[in-house]
């Protein structure tokens, strides 16, 4: 293997290096997008629930 192809390897991996961490940053980034919207829909639940609550106490 010549100069130019270790050079040309080297390159290669290089990129490849990168993308596997871009990768990575961006599953994580899906996961915790996916962690606020569980969060927002648990929060939404709560209020709901105490909504209810409420109208179920004014009833009585």
């Amino acid at each position: 293997m010549n100069s130019k192809e270790q050079k040309r390897f080297a390159t290669i991996r290089k990129l490849m290096g990168k993308t596997k961490k871009r990768t990575g940053l961006s599953s994580e980034l899906e996961q915790d997008l996916e962690n606020l919207g569980l969060q927002r829909r648990m929060k939404q639940l709560e209020l709901e629930g105490k909504f209810l609550k409420n109208q179920n106490d004014e009833l009585i």
